[in-house]
């Protein structure tokens, strides 16, 4: 059986789990909060994975190792947890279900150890454990402020879902060799390039969300992509940013995403602020 098959069964499990809640509740803007749980689990993974070096994944799906790891954590971590944060969140479910859920994923681990598609480095299943019970404790919680209206789960909330887009585009750029960021500070250059990534993503998604609470009008908050963009023309210039395609046409793509970027932002914060009852 090849790597990938788990991998895309687990894909296919978060995909009908998220879309018959979806269904079921009639509200499609449930994926604005799996996209927000996606980006607090981007948080956690760059701390995890990336930084710690605590696992490998194993999908053999692209060709350079890393960025098939990387993918092999989007599909594990970025899709199913957030989608039983979901799942979690919307229908309230009792502790035992966390419980559940928690162990059922430790499960999985096991599986993949098993499969030889997932291989540790220092991480254990209860860490596993912990984190995912956590997590999904944070789950009921978060859904229960944005029902109340506070402004800070609303800021956050907003935050993490642009995180969660921006990661993914800068990903897919990196994986289509489009560019890449050469910062050295592992020696690894993937590694380096998603470490980076992460990093000035952060920077860039919170400038999406600083746009959209700032201004009311569209045509004022499209000032949010050029500043992005902005953000790369230094690191272009000394080296640290290395494009692979035409620079006019790099722009021309990354204008186009990032204004697409922002238009998402825009309608998911018009359905955050719908959460509140």
């Amino acid at each position: 059986m090849p790597n990938y098959v788990p991998y895309l069964i687990l894909t296919i499990i978060s995909i009908t789990i998220l879309t018959i809640i979806m269904v079921h509740k009639r509200r499609f803007g449930f994926i604005v909060l799996f996209f927000s749980f996606s980006g607090m689990v981007y948080i956690a993974e760059f701390c995890v994975m990336v930084i710690g070096n605590s696992y490998i994944y194993s999908p053999e799906i692209l060709s350079t190792p890393y960025y098939d790891h990387t993918l092999g954590a989007i599909v594990s971590n970025l899709f199913v947890i957030p989608a039983l944060g979901v799942l979690v969140a919307v229908y309230q479910l009792r502790f035992r279900w966390l419980l559940f859920f928690a162990v059922t994923l430790i499960g999985v681990e096991w599986l993949f150890e098993w499969l030889h598609i997932y291989h540790v480095n220092w991480w254990r299943k209860v860490y596993t454990f912990i984190a995912v019970l956590f997590f999904l404790l944070l789950s009921k919680f978060w859904m229960r402020a944005l029902q109340i209206g506070t402004s800070w789960s609303r800021t956050l909330s907003l935050w993490m879902q642009a995180w969660g887009g921006v990661g993914t585009v800068m990903y897919i750029m990196s994986v289509t060799t489009i560019r890449y960021y050469e910062i050295g500070f592992f020696e690894n250059v993937y590694r380096d390039n998603i470490f980076f990534s992460s990093i000035i993503g952060v920077i860039k998604s919170l400038i999406f969300v600083a746009g959209i609470m700032l201004f009311q009008k569209f045509r004022w908050r499209l000032i949010a992509p050029f500043l992005v963009y902005g953000i790369d023309l230094p690191l272009y210039f000394f080296g640290l940013l290395v494009v692979e395609i035409p620079f006019w046409l790099y722009t021309i793509i990354y204008i186009i995403l990032a204004t697409f970027l922002l238009w998402w932002s825009q309608y998911a914060y018009s359905v955050i602020c719908k959460f509140k009852r």
